[in-house]
């Protein structure tokens, strides 16, 4: 527990998640380490493992604190937590996720619903990832309305925001069944743009984000159907339905070798169009490769093909969306098929498996905003 500035007592427990451990060499000790003066929190225990603090004032609700952290002997790497100093009554205790998972749920809950705080991080040796977006069925959308919502947000938020350059926004190719638009904002959460090729020759530099769309078959509309950023965040979505002439963008796909982070990324170096293919080429800053083929678009489907070209050690992809409560979501609900071919289904936030060959992320309530926003099935080859 802790007290203002003073931590008086600590429990000292671990949680294990769906593995088999001994206590000697599997249960971490927690320790004060008073040699600081913001009174870190120290993990001593089994190397080479995932772990997150979780903190509770009352034995029985347990909230995690920020991310999962990677464990090793170095005595630098993420072993501590600050505390705080906020005055409240607190037990801590360890989870350790087991060596061999496949998808690990980093979610941490918020009120806040234009935060991302789902975090569900796959790792798995695949050679190919499939991203398909399809329109809600578990209710009728009645409308295509994409405001923000910041209900339940804090009255300010820290600045991390840092200069690209100046503001841009091109339209580099345009063949009416397909259009490719490149926009640099002025300020943007990571230091450095993307640059982006066309066929190997350089456009422009520090670029935000790129922009697909393309033209409905038998019609006049050529509406967005996917955009991808420079820190690795993939948006897909079908084109509308007929009643509508647009629809939101929901659920987030990082694509990359990404850390285990709070907000991870995957900051691309080039993105280099090829006009023959209708493919992006994908060039990370921190190394590794990935070709995004846009595949098969429709009214009731889009499809994103991946080839992983990059380490899938740390991870393969993130699933990151927004979830408040049931009802105040871009996705509410899990709904995967294991290794036996069992289909189950979870609530989002508790959702927990250690192997799969495919995941939905769906919304299984109406929410208060971007109703239209489609689900979003993973799989890998």
């Amino acid at each position: 527990m802790k007290n203002s500035k003073n931590i008086v007592f600590m429990a000292l427990i671990s949680l294990v998640f769906n593995v088999s451990v001994t206590a000697a060499t599997s249960r971490p000790t927690l320790k004060i380490n008073n040699d600081r003066y913001d009174h870190q929190i120290q993990i001593n225990g089994q190397t080479n493992v995932y772990y997150r603090f979780e903190s509770s004032q009352d034995f029985l609700n347990w909230s995690p604190v920020r991310s999962y952290f990677y464990h090793t002997n170095n005595a630098n790497a993420h072993q501590y937590w600050n505390e705080g100093t906020d005055g409240n009554m607190e037990y801590i205790r360890a989870a350790m996720y087991p060596t061999n998972w496949v998808t690990m749920n980093n979610s941490i809950p918020d009120n806040c619903p234009e935060h991302d705080n789902l975090n569900i991080v796959f790792r798995t040796n695949a050679a190919h990832i499939y991203i398909t977006s399809t329109h809600p069925t578990d209710y009728v959308v009645n409308n295509n309305v994409c405001n923000e919502n910041w209900t339940g947000c804090p009255n300010f938020a820290p600045i991390l925001d840092v200069y690209q350059g100046p503001f841009l926004k091109q339209n580099v190719y345009d063949v009416g069944t397909i259009y490719v638009i490149i926009t640099r904002l002025e300020e943007f959460w990571r230091p450095l743009g993307m640059t982006f090729k066309k066929d190997g020759i350089t456009i422009q530099t520090n670029i935000t984000f790129i922009e697909f769309g393309g033209n409905i078959p038998g019609t006049t509309k050529f509406p967005i159907y996917g955009v991808i950023y420079t820190d690795g965040y993939l948006r897909w979505i079908p084109f509308p339905p007929v009643n509508f002439e647009s629809i939101c963008f929901g659920n987030s796909v990082l694509i990359g070798p990404a850390e285990i982070e709070n907000r991870p990324h995957a900051d691309i170096s080039i993105a280099d169009f090829r006009t023959a293919t209708k493919t992006l080429n994908i060039t990370y800053r921190d190394g590794g490769t990935a070709i995004l083929d846009p595949n098969t678009i429709s009214r009731t489907s889009a499809t994103a093909k991946i080839t992983v070209g990059y380490s899938t050690a740390k991870s393969t992809c993130t699933l990151r969306s927004m979830y408040v409560a049931d009802g105040n979501s871009d996705c509410d609900q899990v709904v995967w098929t294991d290794n036996s071919n069992v289909i189950r289904t979870n609530s989002v936030m508790p959702f927990y498996s250690t192997s799969g060959k495919s995941w939905l992320f769906k919304r299984h309530e109406r929410s208060l905003q971007r109703e239209s926003a489609p689900n979003t099935r993973i799989t890998f080859d």
